[in-house]
């Protein structure tokens, strides 16, 4: 396995991926890659996240900017500085959490949940 940074703004991602999968996309430093999460492996966190110990590599802080509420799931999308990142949480969550629009929130996202496309 490989940890590959990437450099989004001011914002960094690490992927964890195969030596394989460096190998085939022929990766090297200041390649231009594309990250892609799935929402439904984005966890968040509301308030301070600075008492919480977790091994996710990925914490990104941001503010929510809308919440789509169905019948048991519900799409955030947080405003981190130019990324827009959707979760797909459930509807539970959002009501014992008290999630709403302007909230501030890290985004967690395990490294082995980063996809590279280049």
């Amino acid at each position: 396995m490989s940890l590959v940074t990437v450099q989004a703004g001011e914002n960094r991602l690490v992927a964890a991926i195969t030596n394989e999968g460096v190998k085939e996309l022929q990766l090297k430093q200041k390649d231009q890659v594309t990250a892609v999460v799935k929402s439904t492996e984005v966890m968040l966190i509301k308030g301070e996240d600075s008492g919480i110990k977790i091994s996710a590599r990925n914490r990104l802080k941001g503010q929510i900017a809308s919440v789509q509420k169905g019948e048991a799931m519900a799409l955030v999308t947080v405003t981190v500085g130019p990324l827009h990142l959707g979760a797909a949480i459930t509807r539970q969550a959002i009501d014992e959490l008290g999630l709403a629009q302007g909230d501030a929130v890290t985004v967690v996202i395990k490294a082995t949940e980063v996809m590279l496309l280049k």
